[in-house]
């Protein structure tokens, strides 16, 4: 699938210097704005320089200035400023689940499944948020039949870590790709043969060059500015998809009918 220029920024960010940052910045929050933009007027607004410009829109693969503008053009919709919040959100919503899909690779949801339903044991890493949609994770595994543990502290990694072996599998959960707890967590896990696979919103991280497999997500942190919004929703845009893929597997969706069954008996009693 071809990212737009958009979703390359966002891939590429960790990767880029302050300044380049501070370029990218600018762009994720003004692009409406720079569709018709000079370079200069451009390094003039944002207090770079020229070159600095130039640079940045080589990084994310766009061969020049006028080319950036072209593909941006293809990137930016027209959108008109909500007056009130439940549009507001709505179209925030909207934004950030055609970003995560157009990051989407279904080949490697795929993959991914094929390793979940293979894995002896499988264990997900998460903190802070992040573990949040580990525990939804695991809630969705675990009524399907699989054995899977969630971890979300740094001793509880290492440990689960330490004790794994080739037939075991780590979800590793990450939107920045650079929590320190998970790396650690997942260098151990490396050592031990386990597979890797992260959900996480930046290519070229410490947590990218450890993982076996990436699903990549809609980095949200543009839209957080303009209220309190779920900072997990491209996330768990991703654990649906997977989650559908599963159950499109008999056996796992006999057994979730199973569990859904002895969970509403329960409830009558």
């Amino acid at each position: 699938m071809t990212h737009s220029i958009l979703d390359q920024i966002q891939l590429k960010y960790q990767t880029l210097s302050r300044t380049e940052k501070k370029i990218a910045d600018y762009v994720i929050e003004h692009n409406k704005d720079l569709l018709n933009i000079h370079i200069q007027e451009l390094a003039d607004r944002i207090d770079v320089s020229v070159a600095a410009i130039t640079r940045f829109c080589k990084k994310i693969d766009a061969t020049s200035f006028v080319e950036f503008k072209i593909l941006l053009r293809d990137a930016v919709e027209e959108t008109h400023e909500a007056d009130d919040a439940i549009t507001a959100v709505n179209q925030i919503y909207e934004s950030i689940i055609k970003s995560t899909n157009s990051l989407t690779n279904i080949d490697a949801y795929k993959q991914a499944c094929e390793w979940i339903l293979q894995a002896n044991r499988i264990h997900i890493f998460g903190i802070g948020s992040s573990g949040l949609s580990a525990e939804e994770l695991k809630a969705r595994l675990s009524r399907m039949g699989i054995a899977v543990d969630t971890h979300t502290d740094s001793h509880a990694m290492i440990i689960s870590s330490s004790i794994l072996d080739t037939d075991d599998l780590v979800i590793a959960i990450s939107s920045s790709g650079q929590t320190k707890e998970i790396i650690d967590g997942i260098n151990v896990a490396k050592r031990k043969g386990a597979k890797v696979i992260s959900i996480t919103s930046y290519s070229e991280t410490p947590l990218a060059e450890k993982s076996d497999l990436m699903l990549y997500t809609s980095n949200i942190m543009p839209h957080l500015v303009k209220g309190f919004l779920n900072s997990q929703l491209s996330i768990l845009y991703s654990i649906d998809v997977l989650s559908m893929l599963l159950l499109s597997n008999q056996e796992k969706m006999h057994i979730h009918e199973k569990t859904l069954h002895a969970l509403n008996e329960y409830k009558k009693i």
